[in-house]
């Protein structure tokens, strides 16, 4: 991590990110966020789901000087073709209200465009995913008590004993209780037990969708706008703990709604819900590829170059506290540079 830091200070501070930049061949970089921070909107967020307006603008407005900036869409396209300059777009996952009062007027003040990627249920249906009524119950209890009351509530003893190691052990209780829950509980049990969690303490599912979601009048303002918009499966369910009957069904809902709202043409790229590599997997993206999509994007940092895999796109996720050294590293090919010799540094 130092050498990483060091090597990323100097190219930034020197100014040789420009050189290396135009050493280096045509490349997409794509940032990833979910939020624009506004506390009436997302204020029970986590804080790494969030970049303030300030800062996201400081970025662009670094980036744009720089480089060519476009949609995701567009940036897999202008690879494929060979042509403009190195690309850099901005993506957000997950379809939040705030990507329309916040960031689309932001978008207009740079000059800049983005691509935001929607769960096709909270559109359809105004429901949220278990997540949401998670971090809605951490501002009315505190993750400890939470854990309590789940695993009173549970029948799920592994999942239970796995709850109650991490509250013995201590840490950041609210991203490890919802590791757990993400990743060692039943998903049915999982939807169940928050669900009526969220109900007992007077959580409103409709108005708290209507609070953070986009609608589809909105949805549509942003496409209006120039934003493009992808699909990012229908419930935000990880694909890789389904069944390929399932993950089609997951993929194929999401984009189906999208294309009836949006059109046909209109949903090129796709967003995998949490995006790591044990989050999908070869049945996954072969899921994606067959509902029509053209892309689809990780959370893994990297910049994307022709004639990659266009199912595994690398995105460098960020908020608040992203240093722009070394994002600037990245998007120049600095980090790219260095794997020609053998040495990986970039994540």
């Amino acid at each position: 991590m130092f050498v990483r830091g060091a090597y990323a200070r100097i190219l930034y501070y020197t100014g040789l990110h420009l050189l290396v930049s135009r050493l280096m061949p045509q490349r997409l970089t794509i940032l990833a966020g979910h939020c624009v921070a506004n506390e009436e909107v997302n204020g029970d967020l986590p804080a790494d789901m969030k970049i303030s307006g300030g800062r996201l603008e400081q970025l662009l407005r670094w980036f744009s000087a720089r480089y060519e900036m476009c949609t995701v869409g567009d940036g897999v396209a202008a690879l494929e073709a060979g042509t403009g300059r190195s690309l850099l777009a901005l993506s957000m996952d997950d379809g939040y209200r705030d990507n329309r009062t916040v960031l689309m007027p932001l978008l207009d003040k740079v000059g800049a465009r983005a691509t935001v990627y929607l769960e096709s249920r909270a559109l359809e249906e105004r429901r949220v995913n278990w997540s949401h009524k998670v971090f809605w119950l951490f501002t009315v209890m505190d993750p400890e008590e939470f854990a309590r009351q789940y695993m009173a509530a549970s029948g799920d003893a592994a999942t239970n004993e796995k709850l109650r190691r991490v509250c013995e052990e201590g840490g950041d209780l609210a991203y490890l209780v919802k590791r757990v829950l993400k990743y060692d509980a039943e998903r049915g049990e999982r939807e169940g037990v928050t669900g009526d969690l969220f109900r007992a303490k007077g959580g409103d599912e409709r108005a708290l969708c209507d609070r953070i979601y986009l609608n589809w009048d909105e949805a549509r303002e942003l496409q209006a706008g120039g934003v493009e918009l992808g699909g990012h499966t229908a419930t935000h369910a990880i694909l890789s703990r389904l069944a390929r009957g399932d993950q089609d069904s997951e993929v194929g809902t999401g984009r189906a709604a999208l294309e009836r709202e949006l059109g046909a043409d209109a949903v090129r790229s796709f967003a995998y819900p949490f995006g790591r590599r044990w989050d999908f997997d070869d049945s996954a993206a072969e899921a994606v590829r067959s509902s029509g999509f053209q892309s689809a994007v990780t959370t893994h940092a990297g910049t994307n170059h022709k004639g990659g895999d266009s199912m595994r796109l690398a995105r460098w996720m960020i908020d608040e506290d992203t240093p722009l050294h070394l994002l600037a590293a990245e998007a120049c090919g600095g980090f790219a540079l260095l794997r020609r010799f053998g040495i990986d540094l970039s994540e």
